[in-house]
């Protein structure tokens, strides 16, 4: 009953710590068939979900669903030693905040998603990465309620608050990926202009 189906966009992760140590999880989303059944193509519900390897790539299986109304995500392993997974998704409650979800049995299953107060945003893709040597999450999307202001946030508490920012683009901008190139530096790619 789904209706399309995409990885990402961005990256996946092996878990570090914990019971699941060693696991790939790569963060997917998907459409499916709204709950009366309709025909597909519409009307039609978004999804966001994992998909999970523990050889090493050879297999991959299903992870837990995250419904309704959510979609492109990113998955991170917290800080906790625990192995704990966040997946933060893009949301489509008409709040304008992104949508986060937890795993602690490495993304069989996941809380029920939530907002996340300090993380505004425009129904746009975003990305978050784990900066170890500095001991923070890092976090970037268009940080408003448009399609602008490119900003790159950091948590020092697991994703629960994101008093750190920096704005790479005022203008209009969009998509980004982030990437932690090494205990001082991290890189942005991502979408601007008019």
């Amino acid at each position: 009953a789904w209706g399309w189906y995409a990885t990402g966009p961005g990256i996946g992760l092996q878990i570090q710590r914990g019971a699941h140590a060693g696991r790939l999880v790569i963060p997917c989303d998907h459409s499916y068939d709204d709950p009366q059944g309709k025909v597909r193509g519409g009307p039609y519900e978004y999804g966001s979900h994992a998909i999970i390897s523990d050889d090493h790539g050879k297999t991959w299986r299903l992870g837990g669903l995250l419904r309704p109304k959510v979609n492109e995500c990113q998955v991170v392993e917290l800080l906790d030693g625990e192995g704990t997974l966040v997946m933060n998704m893009r949301a489509y409650f008409g709040r304008n905040r992104r949508a986060q979800a937890t795993s602690a049995d490495g993304g069989l299953t996941w809380s029920a998603p939530a907002d996340v107060p300090d993380l505004v945003e425009p129904v746009c893709q975003a990305s978050i990465v784990r900066a170890d040597a500095a001991g923070l999450l890092l976090f970037s999307n268009p940080a408003s309620t448009k399609r602008e202001r490119l900003t790159v946030k950091a948590s020092a508490d697991g994703g629960r608050t994101w008093p750190r920012q920096l704005v790479l683009h005022a203008g209009p901008a969009a998509y980004s990926n982030l990437i932690v190139l090494d205990a001082a530096i991290a890189g942005c790619l991502y979408e601007r202009g008019d």
